[in-house]
């Protein structure tokens, strides 16, 4: 069991190892003007040159590189690693981006998220389709993100949120079409109060549920999350 956040961190830090060892994800490097310090978000090769490209955020305090801490914890490596995402959009030419914001301090307020988003944003050309992924409160920040960003949603593809936990008051005026018509949700089936199923009647739209808890919910829905994207291409 892994106990303490130096051990997850150091665990964390194998896992991204063995991703960029294996040439299937780069490390892309920024610098947080806020605080005048270098971070990185991982991409597959050549992301920013797709058709379409996905980015990809995940919860509180994980770190690009892993979905679930709670997985990490019990060492439940291949449950856990984003390296079967970065392999399968690779594969079907679309560009990955798996934002960092947890790499100085736990954000539990977002505004981190929201500052790399948008760097990730000016970064991809305004030819490109966009695609965005939220995971537990990575969907909480998906929604918030594009709700604020009205002018990104004629170039949105399609929206998939995994499990996410959104708080009970939500503004969604001006992503409704997108939650209608191009948003894909994933629910878990093995907890009493599942996120993904909270999240379907707050929305308003249909969920995908797969048995399993919480944190293994992005690695079972990948199948799905994929198809959804090719459809979309």
């Amino acid at each position: 069991m892994l106990e303490d956040e130096t051990q997850l961190r150091e665990a964390v830090d194998r896992i991204v190892a063995d991703i960029l060892a294996a040439d299937i994800a780069q490390k892309k490097v920024y610098t947080d003007e806020r605080v005048g310090k270098e971070y990185w978000n991982l991409i597959t090769p050549g992301a920013f040159d797709k058709e379409l490209i996905v980015i990809a955020v995940l919860g509180y305090p994980e770190q690009a590189g892993v979905w679930s801490y709670t997985l990490l914890r019990s060492s439940r490596i291949s449950e856990t690693s984003m390296e079967s995402y970065f392999r399968e959009f690779a594969d079907n030419d679309i560009g990955l981006v798996a934002v960092n914001p947890n790499c100085f301090d736990p954000d539990i307020e977002g505004e981190t998220f929201h500052y790399q988003l948008q760097r990730v944003v000016d970064d991809i050309g305004a030819d490109k389709k966009l695609g965005f992924i939220g995971f537990s409160m990575g969907g909480k920040i998906m929604v918030e993100f594009l709700e604020q960003q009205p002018e990104l949603l004629g170039r949105v593809a399609g929206l998939a949120l995994i499990d996410p936990t959104l708080p009970n008051r939500l503004k969604t005026e001006n992503i409704r079409t997108l939650l209608d018509n191009d948003t894909l949700l994933i629910a878990s089936e093995g907890e009493v109060n599942s996120p993904g199923a909270i999240s379907s009647f707050l929305l308003k739209i249909p969920k995908v549920s797969f048995p399993g808890i919480h944190g293994q919910m992005p690695s079972k829905s990948l199948d799905e999350v994929i198809k959804f994207y090719k459809d979309r291409t």
